[in-house]
């Protein structure tokens, strides 16, 4: 079927689907737009996600787009962004209706400051966990990076780890998308197997090689390869090395040291080939008990943050696909004030404890894709 091109947005409160109301656009990336949907009837708000209108007469960016929803259709995990729906747009053109999350992309997250060993413990682990159910059901992701890493913030304001943008996944036993996009990835954290189009060897060790890189990346809030251009920065990945991270988190344990340096190691022979490999590895060298009893963090808010489709950041940072987006309530709710009371046997006065809670307007931060 040809879909017409669209000429303007969805419009605020338009229904589509016959059951979902639009609330906002959120965002756009590369490829796909991003609005905020809530369903009439059960009042909840979702995540619409639909192909950028100049991609809808690319053949090969929908098949990718209908690929995506069907790959999330089959990932049913705790730490992958969940997909409920997949309905037409009134032009013809198709949309995904995913979860809609609240929290701040990896990304964000590291803009602040390098990530406690307890944090890098708990997001990999999390992360990987994810991993290690697509590669069991043939998925390779390829396109892991801080921006696809979502920390999540649920109702009692626990935090968890959800993987996303399954755009580009090469899936075991499918034929290879063929096309204008000839390597495919965020130049960053892509293999030297995908730098060099070798497609033959992408598979799960090409998401250990980017897993490698954000571990390196939590513990020193730098970018393990990049360079002055993307030339460069693929010149790194095949050829060059990352500054030691010893020499950038002093306090770094060898065995994580050894565990990155595998992980991104270009000999096929010596890189860790499975991620439930690295996931182990992980683990041993930073134990769970460090992170058992330790909070998760919370996200501050900073002075004159302002909603809108821009990450929390103080710079203008180009939004990548699925941006979060910050409210704040206008003002705190009034202290919660509990008095407890207690009579001695003795001829004591009364005694009166008050014990005071304040309670901290939540920051909601709706991190779509």
């Amino acid at each position: 079927m040809e879909l017409s091109v669209p000429t303007t947005e969805l419009p605020v409160d338009a229904i589509v689907g016959d059951r979902y109301r639009v609330v906002r656009k959120i965002g756009e990336g590369g490829m796909s737009v991003v609005y905020e949907v809530q369903h009439i009837k059960l009042l909840r708000s979702f995540a619409l996600k639909a192909l950028l209108p100049e991609l809808l007469r690319n053949q090969e960016a929908v098949e990718r787009f209908a690929r995506e929803a069907e790959l999330l259709g089959s990932l049913r995990h705790k730490n992958v962004v969940g997909i409920s729906d997949w309905i037409s747009l009134p032009d013809g053109s198709p949309a995904m209706i995913l979860e809609f999350l609240h929290g701040a992309s990896l990304q964000v997250r590291l803009l602040r400051a390098p990530l406690s060993w307890d944090a890098i413990a708990r997001i990999g682990d999390q992360t990987m966990s994810a991993l290690s159910l697509s590669h069991r059901i043939g998925i390779t992701h390829r396109d892991l990076k801080p921006e696809n890493i979502f920390i999540s913030i649920d109702d009692s304001g626990d935090e968890q780890a959800k993987l996303l943008d399954f755009g580009i996944s090469k899936l075991r036993g499918v034929g290879r998308l063929s096309g204008v996009h000839k390597m495919l990835g965020t130049p960053s954290y892509m293999s030297p197997e995908q730098v060099t189009g070798n497609t033959d060897l992408i598979g799960p060790s090409t998401d250990v090689w980017a897993m490698g890189a954000i571990l390196y990346e939590m513990a020193t809030q730098q970018v393990a390869f990049k360079g002055q251009d993307v030339m460069q920065t693929l010149e790194l990945i095949t050829e060059g090395r990352p500054p030691p991270l010893a020499n950038l988190r002093a306090d770094a344990p060898p065995e994580f040291i050894e565990l990155v340096d595998r992980a991104i190691s270009r000999e096929p022979e010596r890189r860790t080939q499975t991620i439930e490999e690295l996931r182990d590895q992980l683990r041993d060298a930073l134990p769970r008990d460090r992170t058992q009893a330790l909070p998760s963090p919370r996200l501050t808010p900073k002075p004159n943050s302002t909603s809108g489709p821009v990450a929390p950041t103080p710079t203008s940072t180009p939004a990548p696909p699925g941006l979060g987006v910050i409210s704040f309530p206008t003002k705190p709710p009034p202290p919660t004030v509990t008095v407890l009371e207690e009579k001695s046997r003795g001829p004591w006065m009364l005694v009166a404890i008050a014990v005071v809670v304040v309670t901290v307007g939540n920051v909601a931060i709706a991190m779509l894709l």
